[in-house]
């Protein structure tokens, strides 16, 4: 078991090398699911991006063949203490959480990812490192967390303990050739590792494939076989003992240990023969192996019941070693089972088919002992077919169903994120089976129970809808529950100036998948005082995916006070129902299509704000952020540049320029065009540029020299203290005098990203930094480059504007402002 805090922290050769290479089962468990990071590749943010980079992990764990775990854990941005990530994150919950993954998929050997020191520097990464230790302690004692034993979950006490040393190699203890060719793959385990790690689209990781050896080194810190001190160890596994033999060593009863000896044997016996089959590239004549070596394994789960019901530990590999077993056989005789639906989004009280295919692609006969769907309570399976009870080779048999979703049938959420959050920690649900699994079962499973060479087997599989796409050919999507009418509210949230009687537009946009046409009537609920126009609409959706959109204005009562208002948009259909929930379809090529809930609702903050209305405001977009609605949200005028506008439109039609985030990273033609954005400044305009990487500060795009360090500054701290430098500077004077008060309530960081080294014509505005370090001043610069202003600010506006931070929109105002006739300190 491989233990890390984030989606990406997983050492991928590792894990293949260990899956592909070793044969061994690994695990990868991530303490989070990403949550508080960034978005390469579109806007999800928050439980969204969680979503993606949980897939992301699937798809790398598909290529690896890892299994993948996580605990409830919210990832709340960066910290750089483990007391920091412990405040939010309590520490008995999250250990809870890593045992019971220790219990319930038994390791032998755990591989931390982290010292659990602050050289980890990410305060969840110290945490991970310190909470691997402490379960490989905890999770063999019965009297730790028995709440779990109560369950099902028996104690495990895994064998070693080692650390991974790719940032302190000097510590290695053993080094491990992950970078070997494997014939049968035809690439190394370091090449199919980076093509997993590619899989995480979101966070920039794609890889290159590169030849030659690779290595993975680990120090061994604890050990409960050997010496314990790591010397002289040649392999992960030295001194532990991976033989059913030797589990068998631990039953009391002399009888039953003569009996499974004498199975055991037997039983390697035939996978010897499957072994040396394979070896030949003869498949099928490793089935009859396969098949006695099935029948042996589950005589011996018979004799251990029999003899000793206390050995839960052999009990639990015979089984996992019968499972495997029974997918083995099937495959070897070339037999295929699949399930497909005619629908993927469905609505409560809709009805679908379902059509189990087995093929039997191999040279003898199958029998098919039984077919059957495994749903949520309360849905009805009607069979409308039966297949044949023989399937002779060569052949393709199918078994029809109607499976009718009752009226109350829940929407298919994420298992975790079905009930608000404490804090930090998602609510864990009561079932113990699916905590701390990626997701939870799908709504619809295809069970068939087959003969094959004598042998009984079970094969489970999820029913999908599939579909051709005319460019990427066949598409897969998962079956999900759906509101029947799916209502969002746009913008989910917008600022009004204190004190003024603007009204403000809000789209409610409504979506049907129901096969048939519904009807009914929508409104914006809005809070006592505020009126609205239209008071409701009628709508009319007719069939599946059938949208429409209904605008309404919200006009503020004469005198309204600071504060934050909510609206809510709700649909009622003909018959009474109402529909106060929308989602959003998330689809990327890469991973699977997953499906967020949320409310339709959305959130007028009212506070004291003055903008110059006469900007003209261009907007270049950058890395998943909305800084764009949150300028027109403010009441001025935004352009979207695409990258034709960037390197070839009128700028000189624009005022200001506002870069998104990571757009020297994200748009080419940023970085093709920085003369000509630097041209438009030095002839007046104004750029404003938002916290960059490191490619940024490497490529001298700034007009002068502006470098960031390694790691960068920054300051994770929302509530740190500021200190303004210039405190006459226009940017907290006009139009919006800025004081302590904006600096309150900011969410997750302050900011990143702050350059370290400037050139002496940039001009310091602020000073900030997180408890115990030195002041960071780089984080808002401002410099006369010819005629007009270049700004750089790692202040994390990109994550305040969303969360409604008057402060935020304020200091943004001022920013956007900016007149290089006015000079940079007056």
């Amino acid at each position: 078991l491989v233990i890390g805090a984030h989606p990406d922290d997983e050492d991928t050769s590792l894990l293949t090398w260990l899956e592909r290479g070793l044969g061994a089962d690994a695990a990868y468990l991530s303490l989070n699911r990403g949550e508080g990071g960034q978005n390469l590749i579109g806007p999800e943010l928050g439980v969204g991006l969680g979503l993606i980079r949980s897939e992301e992990l699937l798809a790398a764990r598909r290529l690896d063949g890892a299994t993948q775990f996580f605990t409830r854990a919210y990832d709340f941005g960066y910290s750089k203490t483990a007391d920091e990530t412990f405040r939010f994150w309590p520490r008995d919950s999250v250990l809870a959480d890593v045992v019971s993954v220790v219990r319930r998929f038994r390791p032998q050997i755990i591989v931390s990812i982290f010292s659990g020191t602050p050289r980890d520097r990410h305060g969840q990464h110290q945490v991970a490192g310190i909470l691997a230790p402490e379960a490989f302690e905890a999770a063999g004692d019965p009297l730790r967390f028995p709440e779990q034993v109560a369950q099902g979950l028996e104690p495990w006490r895994p064998l070693k303990l080692y650390r991974s040393t790719r940032f302190d190699p000097g510590a290695s203890t053993l080094r491990i050739a992950t970078g070997e060719l494997d014939l049968l793959y035809g690439r190394s385990y370091h090449q199919i590792a980076m093509a997993s790690r590619s899989q995480h689209r979101s966070q920039d990781m794609g890889r290159i494939e590169r030849l030659g050896p690779r290595s993975t080194t680990l120090q061994l810190l604890r050990s409960r076989v050997g010496n314990g001190s790591g010397s002289g160890e040649s392999s992960l596994f030295d001194g532990v003992d991976t033989t059913l033999v030797g589990m068998v060593f631990a039953l009391h009863s002399p009888e039953a240990r003569r009996k499974l000896t004498e199975g055991i044997v037997n039983y390697g016996a035939q996978l010897a023969r499957a072994r040396e089959a394979l070896g030949q590239w003869r498949p099928p004549g490793i089935a009859p192996h396969l098949s006695a070596a099935l029948a042996a394994v589950r005589r011996l789960i018979a004799t251990v019941e029999a003899a000793e019901p206390e050995a839960g530990a052999l009990v639990f590999v015979l089984g996992d070693q019968a499972r495997k077993l029974e997918i083995a056989l099937t495959e070897t005789a070339g037999v295929l089972v699949e399930a497909f639906s005619d629908d993927d989004l469905v609505v409560p009280g809709q009805s679908l088919e379902i059509e189990v295919q087995i093929w039997n692609g191999g040279g003898q006969a199958v029998s098919l002992d039984g077919v059957s769907l495994r749903t949520p309570p309360g849905w009805r399976v009607t069979a409308l077919d039966r297949a044949a009870a023989d399937i002779p080779p060569s052949s393709l048999v199918s078994h029809r169903f109607r499976v009718s979703v009752p009226p109350n049938a829940e929407v298919t959420e994420p298992y975790f994120a079905r009930t608000a959050r404490a804090g930090a920690l998602y609510s864990w649900p009561a079932d113990l089976s699916v905590r701390g699994l990626p997701f939870g079962p799908p709504p619809v499973r295809a069970y068939v129970e087959l003969s094959v060479r004598g042998r009984e087997v079970r094969r489970e599989v999820e029913a999908v809808y599939r579909f051709a796409d005319q460019a990427r050919g066949e598409v897969r999507r998962p079956i999900r529950v759906v509101p029947g009418v799916g209502v969002r509210l746009s913008p989910e949230q917008t600022v009004l100036p204190l004190g003024a009687r603007e009204e403000r537009v809000f789209s409610v946009g409504l979506r049907s998948e129901s096969l048939g046409t519904m009807r009914g009537r929508a409104r914006l609920e809005v809070p006592p005082g505020w009126s609205v126009t239209p008071a409701d609409a009628p709508f009319q959706l007719r069939g599946p995916g059938s949208g429409t959109t209904v605008e309404f204005r919200a006009r503020p009562p004469p005198s309204i006070s600071a504060g934050t208002y909510r609206m809510t948009a709700v649909a009622i259909a003909s018959d009474g129902q109402r529909y106060e929930r929308g989602y959003s379809i998330i689809d990327y090529p890469h991973i699977r299509r997953q499906v967020l809930f949320t409310d339709a609702a959305a959130e007028v903050v009212v506070f004291d704000l003055v903008v110059d209305e006469d900007r003209r405001v261009g907007y270049v977009p950058g890395a998943g952020d909305v800084v764009a609605d949150a300028v027109r949200a403010m009441g001025l005028q935004v352009e979207e540049l695409d990258g034709r506008a960037v390197a070839a439109g009128d700028l000189s039609a624009y005022d200001v320029i506002l870069l998104g985030i990571r757009a020297y990273e994200r748009n080419p033609a940023v970085t093709e065009s920085n003369d000509r954005l630097l041209d438009w400044v030095r002839s007046g305009g104004t750029l404003i540029v938002q916290y960059q990487q490191y490619a940024y500060f490497n490529g001298d795009y700034a007009p002068y020299r502006l470098r960031a360090r390694r790691p960068h500054d920054r300051v994770s701290d929302e509530n740190a203290a500021v200190t303004v430098l210039v405190e006459n500077h226009p940017v907290f004077s006009w139009p919006n005098r800025i004081g302590p008060s904006d600096f309150e309530g900011w969410v997750q960081e302050r900011g990143l990203y702050f350059a370290s080294e400037w050139d002496e014509r940039y001009e310091v505005l602020l000073e900030l930094a997180d408890a115990g370090e030195d002041p960071k001043r780089g984080g808002l610069l401002i410099a006369q480059v010819g005629d007009g202003l270049y700004v750089y600010t790692g202040l994390a506006l990109f994550r305040q504007l969303p969360a409604g931070v008057p402060g935020a929109y304020r200091l943004l105002a001022n920013l956007l402002s900016l007149s290089p006739r006015a000079g940079p300190s007056e």
